[in-house]
């Protein structure tokens, strides 16, 4: 007791554990509400990983609002939408794919900009090196929170190491944002469900055989989902999914088969002079994002499957969702948090769904996820307003659970448009199981959706 008594102390109003770009959004985002703010980072691991790069226009947008993003500043590549190539049968493609399906972001929706690719380390230092240029934000680079003491009245007190040594830092609101595997939650004992799905390998080629340039490229068959977008300076990321259990050069593979020839030849090029970076998918549900004075966000919160490539946005929009709780409730924590819970709750509910429902419908791996799977190619087809609504959900720029139920009831009806074909091609019994799979899962995000609101109102009874 007496040692820890001899451990320097410094108060300031909110502690941020991580300098990534959900720690640096949160910062920017309190900042200017007149708050202290302290964010302290370990500093990068030693070499390059695969992390999230594309934003979507609400993140973007986000990011100015912020004042992290200047709208002159060229960074990294424009992005329109998404361009989906459907597994082609397993056979390399000879062409661009006639039956690629664009799915572009909708400006009338109040979007007000392309999404935007940028280099994960080139985005995480641009962002740190801002808004430790806002005032009352400071930086501690090379420290990192080693303990989260308990205090009498419920709140945290934070340990932080430095080189200088070790600082208990009195912070009104903590806030944990530092990735999925998150210190800060472990030390709280906020526990959570981990599902680890696969394993994720990418390089970096020369764009100029990128097909469908300005839009992010998805590869679609049962060795997983592969991904390739320009990230600016001519260059373009190419990234594999290796499910868990598969053979990593096999499966690289049976991706490249979906690639058109010149794009194939330039990743086959670049595989041949190096090894790749690497990365795992997770989906991790923690059981709660606030606990006392601490909030977590971005990744920390929860992350998902990478297939719809929301998680800078949702880290964005975490930090947008904290501020204006703040400001709604004067700066009173505890009201604050709990209305920062609610919204984010849904928030993630949605984003985690979709993402759960298209992942399974593209692997295909049962007759019903393939007549879901020919469904949502139909719905694309055959509605340009369907497009449009599927990228609002895509982008998180509608993050409503009932949305997505809605959606998927329109896909669902695409079954009946289909039944000729299923009926030669397939069994009469596996299109009735996949169109009772359907209703069932449209009422279960319907019910998942009550029960959130449920949950939100015993909680705010309390």
């Amino acid at each position: 007791m007496q040692e820890k008594e001899m451990v320097a102390r410094q108060d300031v109003d909110v502690l941020i554990a991580g300098g990534g770009i959900a720690g640096s959004a949160a910062a920017a985002a309190l900042a200017p509400l007149g708050l202290k703010v302290l964010i302290v980072e370990p500093g990068s691991a030693h070499g390059r990983r695969l992390a999230g790069e594309l934003i979507h226009p609400p993140g973007i947008n986000g990011l100015r609002e912020l004042g992290l993003l200047d709208g002159e500043l060229d960074l990294g590549a424009p992005v329109q939408g998404f361009a989906v190539f459907p597994f082609a049968g397993g056979e390399p493609v000879t062409d661009a794919c006639e039956s690629t399906v664009l799915l572009p972001y909708d400006e009338s929706q109040g979007t007000g900009t392309h999404g935007q690719a940028i280099e994960h380390r080139l985005l995480k230092d641009h962002l740190l090196d801002t808004v430790q240029g806002f005032p009352g934000v400071t930086v501690w680079s090379g420290a990192r929170v080693t303990e989260m003491e308990a205090g009498t009245k419920g709140g945290y007190t934070a340990l932080v190491r430095t080189e200088e040594g070790e600082i208990r830092v009195d912070a009104k609101l903590m806030i944990g944002a530092d990735g999925p595997m998150s210190q800060v939650r472990k030390m709280i004992g906020i526990t959570h469900v981990t599902q680890r799905y696969s394993g994720m390998m990418g390089v970096e080629v020369d764009d100029i055989h990128l097909p469908h340039k300005g839009f992010g490229n998805i590869f679609l068959n049962p060795a997983g989902v592969s991904y390739a977008y320009g990230i600016g300076g001519g260059r373009a990321r190419v990234m594999f999914e290796i499910l868990k259990g598969a053979d990593a050069k096999d499966s690289i593979q049976t991706h490249l088969n979906a690639f058109p020839p010149s794009f194939r030849r330039d990743v086959e090029a670049e595989l041949a002079e190096g090894k790749p970076l690497a990365a795992a998918n997770y989906c991790i549900i923690p059981a709660q994002s606030v606990k006392h004075n601490v909030a977590l966000v971005g990744d920390a919160r929860g992350c998902c499957h990478p297939l719809t490539a929301s998680g800078i946005t949702a880290a964005v929009k975490d930090a947008l969702v904290l501020r204006d709780a703040l400001r709604e409730a004067k700066l009173d924590v505890p009201a604050a948090l709990r209305q920062y819970s609610r919204v984010c709750a849904r928030l993630q509910l949605t984003r985690r769904t979709l993402a759960e429902e298209l992942r399974e419908a593209f692997l295909a791996e049962t007759p019903e996820a393939l007549l879901l799977s020919q469904c949502i190619f139909s719905y694309w087809r055959s509605s340009p307003r369907g497009r449009v609504r599927s990228m609002a959900l895509l982008s998180s720029l509608d993050s409503s659970i009932f949305s997505l139920a809605y959606q998927y009831g329109l896909v669902a009806l695409q079954a009946f448009r289909l039944l000729p074909e299923w009926v030669r091609n397939h069994t009469l019994g596996a299109w009735h199981r996949g169109v009772l799979l359907f209703l069932y899962k449209s009422f279960k995000f319907q019910e998942a959706a009550l029960r959130q609101r449920w949950r939100e109102l015993g909680a705010y009874a309390e």
